[in-house]
């Protein structure tokens, strides 16, 4: 009977041992996650992350196989017949593509490989939607009509209420101008009428404060867009251009009253 009892924990102790040694060699299935812009302008480079996550664990070397594909991907790159490759022992690993030069919507395709120390290598492919799309350069001139230079003026931009960007004027000395821009991808911009709002931060607490010479203006501006294939038009040309308060409002140096 002792015999007996022995070799049933013996067998028993094999089976945790065979568990857990299962266990150790998968957490779940590979999976990863991509980020990065969702929109490129022509021609512009663009890094994103490849983090991966369950698939084997221990000394893994994980690879990354990725390429665009497009109604048209001249000057765009890594493509099909020659994709772009990295690989590392960590799992967040980076990637770069460059949009093509026309206006299209990209589909990138991304295969992540990981190889366990001894083991079977894991792999899975997933694609992503990225937009290519001509920027509209918004442009605002600020003007200082104060005695000391404003510095370090944060300028936030929001087209129909959504913040786009932001941009960092360094410097307006006294009674000076200074021109902010932004280039702003216009993904999704129905045709016809929106607003474009431009505030300066001069403390950086997302307060617009007039008494300390913090300004925010709007104005309107009309967008056409025509077939996806051939990108966008904007009435306004090249940019979308505001004075803001010329001459009219001063703005003061951070902590000046």
């Amino acid at each position: 009977m002792t015999t007996r009892r022995f070799l049933l924990a013996l067998v028993l102790l094999a089976v945790v041992a065979a568990a857990l040694t299962a266990s150790a060699a998968a957490s779940g299935p590979l999976i990863f996650n991509l980020e990065g812009p969702t929109a490129i302008a022509p021609g512009q480079n663009a890094v994103f992350n490849v983090t991966a996550s369950g698939g084997p664990d221990g000394n893994v070397t994980y690879s990354v196989i990725y390429y665009i594909q497009g109604t048209n991907t001249s000057g765009g790159a890594p493509l099909a017949a020659s994709p772009g490759r990295t690989s590392g022992n960590r799992t967040r690993l980076q990637i770069n593509v460059t949009a093509p030069t026309l206006e299209q919507t990209l589909t990138l395709v991304v295969t992540l490989d990981a190889t366990p120390q001894g083991g079977v290598t894991q792999n899975v492919t997933r694609t992503f939607s990225i937009t290519v799309v001509k920027p509209i350069t918004l442009s605002a001139t600020f003007h200082n009509g104060g005695t000391t230079t404003a510095v370090n003026i944060t300028v936030r931009w929001y087209v129909d209420g959504a913040l786009v960007g932001t941009s960092l004027i360094r410097q307006i000395t006294s009674n000076a101008d200074s021109t902010a821009t932004f280039d702003y991808l216009p993904v999704g911009l129905s045709a016809g009428e929106h607003t474009l709002r431009v505030e300066a931060d001069l403390d950086h607490n997302n307060v617009i404060d007039p008494a300390k010479g913090e300004v925010v203006t709007s104005t309107i501006f009309y967008s056409q867009v025509s077939q996806p294939a051939t990108g966008w038009t904007i009435l306004l040309g090249i940019g979308v251009f505001i004075p803001v308060f010329l001459g009219v409002v001063a703005l003061r140096r951070r902590g000046q009253r």
